[in-house]
């Protein structure tokens, strides 16, 4: 808290501290001193005060004080305390410290201490009326089109309105009271009375946000000019805050740790002494050996060592370099292997061969390692949190809604306008046109495009009367494109003031963020109090002027560099084959390319916790790939469990962030979440980056329909009062009958339309049904379909089973218990055969990249492998990866691997003669028998067409090149074999979206994002927190009772029939049937007159997932006729 950018808390925190220390002294005089208290509490009280500027710009306002120095402890820059940082909320203690005295903070601006987190100059028209009543703005569903014309009357005329013109914002030095006091006796006192209120009753959080000038005299140019050659009031306010923070950190000093000041040492700096002398050993100059590295593991074993004795001892900037540098006096290889010989139990550095897996039942000391680190990452971060305290019921689903609501019945009213610079472009004549707000900057391009100002004037400006393009015409297509994608190549850029407008931001956001607050992002300068979750009033009835212009050449340049044409592809390609055709792939360890002393490039937030974040990327990276670093004859694992590198601030705070409504619809996310998210995902567990991936991969309508159903058990609401998004969607109808050939066309259809953006939903040719079941099963009947062995798509044994179009049909089926994985093509294939089968994997491209986006689960069982490819890691495959692949080959090659280890040891034993050396040669063999009697050429296991290497078919393999012949086999069953194939399911997958937003997840995460859980334990608690009951039925029900006993005993194809016939696709989703959506709800079907329920079949409603479930007399009768209805019933929807 004392480190914090915001003044408020470090207040707070100074007079805990004092209370504390007042208290238990004996106690506390150690944590102070351990935890960085005392440290910090002294550099306040030695920090140099910076006077007031009096030509500070509005740009620079965003600091809020005095410019981040250098912190001593970290080496990197520590934001001086400001009021940046809001949303902190502090209780003040009764009875605390005498030497907290009051400081008196009348005079000019004291009243406005804390009246707004903005400076005075960047106070506009919308920040004015911050407290007009939210039910005022909720009732006015459509501005009155003349309520801006009408100057004569006050009383009709909004208070923002009133006050501010639509030509722009006057800068006012002062700030409207939401009291609307006018009388200026009032006024006088009222700020005479502020002037004897003590400074610690002004810093009642409460109050601070309501603290404002109650004067409404209207400012004339002489006080304008002379409030521009002072200092704003809330700038020398915040200096004397500081100044009273800096004295009473030196009467806290002296009374409490007089004896540091003088220099002498207490006992409870021993151990950060002891840390200290470690990490000064461990430097890349010079040869510590492995003392040092015992030492450090020592101290996190045995030590209850604090974040700060971690941080001050400079052990993370000091591992950073050990770990990442390619400089030094001893290797860096050698370095690392050091590290994990120590941390992770590993052989010492000077053992390369491991037969054995080290021993983790006990926890390494990397665990320690670790837990430590996280605590640093906690002290340091100060990442923002940007929420909302949206109106509505006590539910986020509710609150969501009327939010969404509010925003589907408002438009922004906006005035497109030319450049003044530019001359070359049509004016628009049009007027003032209404824009939904939730509309993309980029929708506006597309509007005018579409009507030809995108062109150079040719003759003079054309008229455009406004009947030709009224508001409501304006409206309706606005709200029609909103949701198009970006264009590969944008002609107009739009600009608020001087602020040019990002293509992806919406237009709500950018009102807020460049009109009301100056061109700063939204919330660095509101006060929680101050700023309304929908926006000040003025928003909503004021006109914004919103210039356009041809787009930069910058800007071009920045929206067509990511694409590359199609020549320039097919040659990077062709000369990555000729390369990798030529020589076999070098065996560098996939260690070295994540060994990075920063984050990447793309992680443009600045926070003291970077470099702690980076470090623990490494020890990550260390712990999944630690075997890379040796020669290993079994299948490694990673060390620790991927939980222990999960961070519980981080994740609340993300978690926090993505369940806000307002944040997602407007799309005003902070930066550090995705960026943080992808750099380093292993922070956040993978349901929180699954909500991000969702927030931020597509269009805003796709992100608030995921939010809402990810908050709908929260919702007590009922569907028909739940606000959905306008998301369009497009029904096709499709026979079963060749339902692939089918698929390929609809995919095409959607691959070359702006459809692609529309939700696909399947209707079946002769069926009544629609809606969600009979589409989550057409993309399951799809997923089997791609599977057939004759497509000859995939390597694996051939099974036989039952078409999914005719039970009476049984067609083979490709089947691999590690996944499904491309069969490789060899260099001779027919061009005929080789295009099919590119076309193939473009369509499964497109078809997994569309069920992704509308949320529909595959039925498709991948290798992880193939997962690896999708994130573009083939270069950092190895001879583990076979085993996800095919277990047979695997277990070969690893004896044959293990030969080559062997032969490696025998070569560079020395104490061997030369006799010696090549009897134990000659006793090399697998199963007994010598490479010469395997009879082994270079051709690729399992399909002798294709040759290793010119002429591999008469190449035998020996014990002199079989590391080559290994590192062919592998090269080509898992990189050269399949590169066509994943090409053109690149291409495919990306003409929707980009394949770089995945890089938030793991190859083994990626299986559950596309086909949710593939298996799970039903049990009857579960099933009866999961489950709904209604209409006849409650848990207490016997059938009820039944249900769950029946279900509880499926086993997992049992278990698959009934989703499908229950849902319409054999998986649940990531979560199980707590993530269903809608729940399973069992309904009562009530037999016709008085027949036998026993008689009866339970029948479905897969678009709200109800079973109709029959009140049967006993739990056999319930199971026979579960099984007959989910054997039956499958492959048809007809009203039930």
């Amino acid at each position: 808290m004392l480190g914090s950018p915001d003044l408020k808390v470090v207040v707070g925190a100074i007079q805990m501290a004092n209370i504390l220390m007042e208290k238990l002294p004996d106690v506390f005089s150690i944590y102070f001193r351990r935890e960085g208290v005392m440290h910090q509490i002294q550099k306040l009280a030695t920090q140099e005060m910076l006077p007031p500027s009096p030509t500070k710009s509005p740009s620079g306002a965003s600091g809020g004080g005095p410019s981040a120095g250098t912190s001593p402890l970290l080496g990197s820059p520590s934001p001086s305390p400001d009021t940046s940082s809001v949303g902190s909320t502090l209780v003040q203690a009764p009875g605390g410290p005498r030497m907290l005295e009051p400081l008196d903070m009348g005079g000019e601006g004291g009243e406005d201490m804390f009246a707004s987190g903005v400076s005075p100059h960047l106070e506009e028209p919308c920040a004015s009326s911050a407290h007009t009543k939210l039910s005022d703005v909720l009732k006015r569903k459509r501005p009155p089109r003349r309520s801006l014309a009408k100057k004569g009357s006050k009383s009709e005329e909004p208070p923002a309105a009133a006050e501010s013109s639509s030509k722009g914002a006057s800068l006012l030095p002062g700030r409207v009271s939401n009291r609307g006091k006018t009388a200026a006796g009032k006024d006088a006192r009222s700020s005479s009375s502020s002037s004897k209120i003590p400074f610690l009753t002004n810093l009642n959080p409460r109050s601070w946000g309501r603290m404002g000038s109650s004067s409404d005299r209207q400012p004339t140019m002489k006080d304008m000019l002379a409030h521009k050659h002072m200092p704003p009031p809330l700038v020398i306010n915040k200096e004397k805050v500081k100044a009273w923070i800096k004295e009473q950190c030196k009467t806290f000093m002296e009374r409490y740790f007089s004896a540091d000041i003088h220099g002498d040492s207490h006992p409870a700096l021993d151990t950060l002494k002891r840390l200290s002398t470690a990490t000064k050993c461990l430097s890349i100059q010079g040869d510590g050996g492995l003392d040092c590295l015992k030492e450090l593991a020592t101290i996190m074993r045995e030590s209850d060592i604090s974040p700060f004795e971690v941080i001050h001892s400079g052990l993370i900037s000091q591992l950073l370099e050990y770990l990442t540098s390619t400089v030094g006096d001893v290797n860096r290889d050698v370095r690392i292997r050091r590290f994990l010989h120590i941390f992770l139990n590993c052989p010492p550095p000077s053992v390369t061969y491991m037969k054995e897996p080290p021993d983790h039942s006990n926890a390494p000391a990397l665990s320690y390692l670790v837990s430590k680190l996280m605590a640093c990452l906690h002290q340091l971060e100060q990442f923002q949190v940007k929420v909302h305290d949206l109106p509505g019921g006590g539910t986020g689903g509710s609150r969501g809604g009327n939010a969404l609501k509010f925003f589907t019945t408002h438009q922004l009213k906006c005035q497109l306008q030319r450049h003044p610079a530019c001359t070359t472009l049509k004016q628009w004549k049009g007027g003032p046109v209404k824009i939904d707000p939730l509309a993309l900057v980029q929708a506006i391009e597309k509007y005018l495009l579409v009507r030809g100002f995108g062109k150079a004037r040719e003759g003079a400006d054309e008229e455009l009367s406004d009947e030709d393009n009224s508001d409501e015409e304006m409206e309706e297509q606005m709200a029609s494109i909103m949701i198009s994608g970006t264009s590969p190549r944008h002609r107009l850029e739009f600009l608020i003031g001087e602020h040019v407008l990002p293509y992806n931001m919406t237009v709500y956001q950018a009102v807020k963020q460049y009109i009301c607050h100056g061109g700063n992002e939204v919330g660095d300068f509101s006060d929680g109090d101050t700023d309304t979750p929908f926006g000040n009033t003025s928003i909503w009835v004021q006109t914004h002027v919103i210039w356009y212009r041809p787009a930069t050449e910058q800007e071009e340049n920045m929206a067509t560099s990511p694409k590359k044409t199609k020549a320039e592809s097919k040659i990077s390609k062709s000369s990555k084959r000729k390369d990798s055709r030529a020589s076999s792939p070098a065996g560098q360890p996939v260690l070295h390319s994540l060994l990075a002393d920063k984050l990447p490039a793309s992680v443009t937030v600045q926070d003291a916790s970077l470099e702690t974040i980076a470090l623990l990327k490494i020890l990550h990276a260390l712990n999944r790939h630690w075997a890379s670093m040796y020669d290993v004859s079994f299948l490694p694992c990673a060390a620790l469990s991927q939980n222990e590198f999960i961070s519980s601030k981080l994740t609340a705070k993300a978690n926090r962030q993505l369940q806000d409504p307002l944040i997602i619809m407007t799309g005003n996310l902070p930066n550090w979440l995705p960026e943080i998210g992808s750099a380093a995902p292993f922070l956040l567990p993978f349901d929180t980056r699954q909500m991000m991936f969702f927030a931020t991969t597509f269009d805003r309508d796709r992100a608030v329909l995921r939010l809402q159903q990810d908050q709908a058990s929260e919702s007590s609401a009922h569907d028909s009062e739940r606000v959905g998004p306008r998301l369009d969607r497009k029904r096709k109808e499709v026979s079963r009958k060749d339902i692939l050939k089918q698929a390929e066309k609809l995919m095409d259809d959607i691959g070359n339309s702006t459809s692609a953006r529309t939700m696909l939903e399947i209707h079946y040719e002769n069926e009544v049904g629609t809606g969600l079941g009979p589409t989550l099963e057409f993309y399951a009947l799809v997923s089997k379909e791609l599977q057939r062995s004759d497509l000859e798509l995939w390597r694996g044994d051939t099974v036989q089973a039952t078409s999914p179009a005719d039970p009476n049909v049984k067609l083979n089926y490709a089947q691999s218990a590690c996944g499904l994985f491309p069969a490789p093509l060899h260099r001779g294939s027919k061009a005929a055969h080789v295009n099919k089968v590119k076309a193939k994997f473009k369509f499964l491209g497109k078809f997994m990249a569309k069920a992704l986006m509308d949320s529909r689960m595959l039925d498709l069982p991948l290798s992880r492998v193939f997962y690896k490819w999708l994130l573009g890691q083939e270069s950092t495959l190895t001879s583990a990866d076979l085993y996800h692949v095919d277990r047979v080959v695997a277990r070969s090659f690893q004896q044959l691997e293990d030969i080559v280890h062997q032969k490696k040891q025998i070569s560079c034993n020395k104490s061997l003669s030369d006799e010696a050396r090549k009897e134990a040669l000659s006793q090399l063999t697998m199963d007994g028998c010598s490479l010469e009697d395997l009879d082994l050429y270079y051709v690729l296991p399992g399909n002798e067409n294709i040759e290793l290497c010119k002429g591999g078919r008469d190449i035998q393999v020996t014990l002199d090149n079989l590391e080559e012949y290994l590192q062919l086999v592998l090269h080509w069953s898992l990189v050269e074999g399949i590169s066509r194939q994943f090409d053109a399911f690149r291409e495919g997958f990306e003409s929707l979206f980009p394949l770089g937003t995945l890089q938030c997840f793991y190859p083994e995460e990626l299986e559950q994002l596309f086909c949710g859980n593939s298996a799970d334990v039903w049990d009857s608690r579960m099933l009866s927190e999961c489950c709904r009951s209604d209409h006849g039925y409650t848990h207490d029900s016997q059938a009820v009772k039944f249900l769950f006993e029946v279900l509880s005993s499926y086993t997992i194809t049992e278990q698959r029939d009934f989703l499908q016939f229950v849902t319409g696709s054999p998986r649940l989703p990531v979560g199980g049937f707590r993530s269903l959506n809608p729940p399973l709800t069992i309904v009562r079907k009530q037999p016709e007159g008085s027949e036998d329920p026993n008689s009866y079949l339970p029948s479905v409603m897969t678009c709200v997932n109800y079973l109709k479930l029959p009140n049967y007399s006993s739990m056999d009768i319930m199971r026979q006729r579960l099984r007959l209805a989910a054997k039956e019933g499958q492959l048809s929807f007809h009203l039930s």
